[in-house]
């Protein structure tokens, strides 16, 4: 009886690559679209704000990816994008030390990431009502943390994170997410811990059996989800130039949504973060092409509603569907 490790790899090879194909096409339809209908869209100053505002999203839908993998569902992302950036901000603020706040950030994100994945493993409740009290937890304590107030961050080195340039060209937050995608990407396909976690979403109770700690691998990507979470929340505030307890506001929805349209099913199991990635991109295009056309942002936001519709509807007819 073949191990069902390798059966995930197996059945999903043609999956992805036929969905990571169709997502790509449709990336550069959307592109070639704006292209033609904005003649500031090519620019390279745009280009880069572009990939700039994918960077915060597409850092986070890389956790909310493995989530999703494993058959699971993480929508306090948002709110750990904001408690992460406000403890960052606290502590730069009251010690002036940019690497320990950079540090307590991460450790928020990560923090959240366990407190979320012992809930749903231990105590076995449903990762969306687990998720959906914890969204309120965690932005309550931001809220309450500055009482409300937007923390303003003064120090140029923090601000690099998330507006610094590589040479002048390349955005360093770009870089980041460029290698978080690339080094997730070997992690699911090449290594027996991505090939874990495609089994846990396939076929939990066959993954039991075959010895893998299902548990044990539904914890361990709650905790990767906090923790690129955080470092998301360190770009935002970053780039802010401020510490906003709401930021990540509705950022659950777009990071679900990229994972999604990017061919990552809600029943698990199926999908890279690849395709993610191109998910990322048409979310960041679309919004941005919109808001070059003067598109009023009511009618944007609907745009986006439309398209994480669409990629529910997608994977229902993939045969996905949350379980």
């Amino acid at each position: 009886m073949a191990n069902p490790t390798e059966l995930s790899k197996k059945g999903g090879s043609k999956f992805v690559l036929t969905t990571e194909l169709t997502v790509l096409g449709a990336y550069i339809l959307v592109f070639v679209v704006f292209s033609i209908l904005s003649p500031y869209f090519l620019s390279f100053k745009n280009l880069m704000n572009i990939f700039m505002y994918s960077s915060v999203i597409g850092i986070a839908a890389i956790g909310t990816t493995l989530v999703l993998l494993t058959g699971g569902l993480d929508i306090s992302v948002g709110a750990v994008i904001g408690l992460s950036g406000v403890i960052s901000g606290l502590v730069q603020q009251s010690t002036g030390n940019i690497g320990l706040a950079v540090f307590l950030g991460l450790l928020t994100g990560l923090l959240c990431g366990c407190f979320n994945g012992l809930l749903i493993t231990k105590l076995k409740i449903s990762p969306l009502i687990t998720t959906l009290a914890t969204l309120s937890i965690f932005r309550g304590i931001a809220l309450l943390s500055t009482g409300g107030l937007t923390l303003i961050i003064a120090s140029r080195s923090f601000k690099q994170l998330g507006r610094g340039y590589l040479l002048d060209i390349v955005p360093i937050s770009v870089l980041i997410m460029a290698g978080l995608f690339l080094l997730f990407g070997y992690l699911l396909y090449y290594t027996p811990f991505g090939r874990k976690i495609y089994s846990v979403g396939g076929n939990p109770e066959a993954s039991r059996l075959a010895g893998i700690r299902v548990n044990g691998i539904r914890f361990v990507v709650y905790v990767i989800g906090g923790l690129v979470a955080g470092l998301s929340g360190l770009i935002v505030a970053s780039q802010t130039g401020a510490s906003l307890p709401t930021a990540g506001t509705g950022a659950e929805l777009n990071v679900i949504g990229a994972s999604i349209l990017g061919g990552v099913s809600l029943s698990g199991g199926k999908g890279q973060v690849y395709g993610t990635l191109f998910g990322v991109l048409i979310l960041a295009t679309l919004n941005n092409g919109l808001t070059l056309m003067n598109v009023q942002t009511f009618w944007q936001t609907i745009a986006t509603g439309c398209v994480l519709l669409l990629a529910v509807v997608l994977d229902v007819a993939r045969g996905g569907g949350y379980r």
